[in-house]
């Protein structure tokens, strides 16, 4: 202790100078509940919208804008979720259909915080499920169990409904072949979904949902085919051949195990009466060409296939040459 301060105020300097700590600490705890308390509440609010409680939710966000007038980002959530509660009570309200589950799901196009939107999507598949062949249920664009599925990132739930759609014969086939292409692709499954893809080309080529595609390598296959074919209207029409050309697709040749003599005359027909589009045509020529070429090397079979590729689109032709180390 120095010798010119008396000891009683020694003492006194020495208790102000150790309750400082204290006292800030005390303070910074305070500042922090107080700075941490919009997070808290907002936390609240979030975990209320979870659980689609939105009374307990707009409590939530009251109690900050009592503690924050000019918060205008909480001012928004909470217009959006009063107005989301009053459409629940109209959906309540109301009977348990098609019709009122998709007018509860266009009511998403608006701004939402993505917590309720998660909710919300996940509550409208569990209303649509209550629906009889639901599978089949489509309004365009989007509103389809699987589809919501797949929006949720539940790509092997959606998987199953889409497959589900598509053994019962939704149409159009092949914008739902490409969904569920779309969906295994997200899970993994390459191979399986570039089949798909392939078939939805081949067969219904015009109703496939491009920019859905989830394989970019498709869109660059459009690209691609966009350069070699003069009509625009055909560009679609060719891709499960160009697909193969790319190495992207298979021909799948499995079940082309049959009696030959009959192949190329059923594929004239074909031609003749008009039953499938040019780049169909040329694609069952493109199969019977590499089945004989890669099984049973049939020349005088291989020729005459071949002639008719050349004859249908030469450009393709060269191509597919190429491809095979022909030209």
């Amino acid at each position: 202790m120095p010798k010119d301060i008396p000891l009683w105020q020694w003492n006194d300097l020495t208790e102000r100078r150790l309750s400082r700590p204290v006292d800030a600490v005390r303070t910074l705890q305070l500042d922090l509940f107080t700075d941490n308390r919009r997070t808290i509440l907002l936390n609240q609010a979030h975990d209320a919208l979870l659980c689609l409680d939105l009374a307990a939710a707009i409590a939530s966000y009251g109690k900050i804008i009592e503690e924050h007038l000019d918060d205008s980002e909480i001012r928004a959530e909470l217009e959006l979720v009063i107005t989301w509660q009053s459409h629940f009570v109209r959906f309540r309200e109301s009977t348990c259909d098609v019709e009122q589950i998709h007018r509860l799901y266009i009511e998403l196009a608006g701004k939402l915080p993505p917590r309720l939107r998660t909710t919300l999507l996940e509550f409208i598949v569990a209303q649509l499920q209550t629906i009889e062949n639901v599978e089949l249920v489509f309004i365009p664009p989007g509103f389809h169990v699987g589809l919501i599925l797949y929006e949720l990132g539940e790509y092997a739930d959606a998987e199953i409904w889409l497959a589900r759609a598509v053994d019962t014969g939704i149409q159009p086939k092949g914008r739902f072949l490409a969904y569920r292409g779309d969906a295994l692709f997200h899970l993994g499954s390459d191979d399986l979904a570039r089949e798909l893809y392939r078939v939805a080309f081949l067969r219904d080529p015009q109703n496939v949902d491009l920019p859905h595609l989830a394989d970019r390598s498709l869109h660059e296959l459009v690209t691609d085919v966009e350069a070699v074919v003069d009509e625009p209207s055909e560009i679609l029409l060719w891709l499960s051949v160009w697909g193969w050309l790319a190495n992207i697709f298979t021909l799948d040749l499995n079940d082309l195990v049959t009696d030959r003599s009959g192949v190329l005359a059923s594929l004239a027909e074909a031609e003749e009466v008009e039953s499938m589009t040019v780049p169909q045509v040329w694609y069952e020529y493109l199969r019977y060409a590499e089945y004989l070429r890669t099984t049973y090397r049939d020349d005088q079979e291989i020729i005459r296939a071949r002639r008719r590729l050349k004859d249908l689109n030469d450009g393709m032709f060269r191509r597919y040459m190429k491809k095979i180390g022909g030209g």
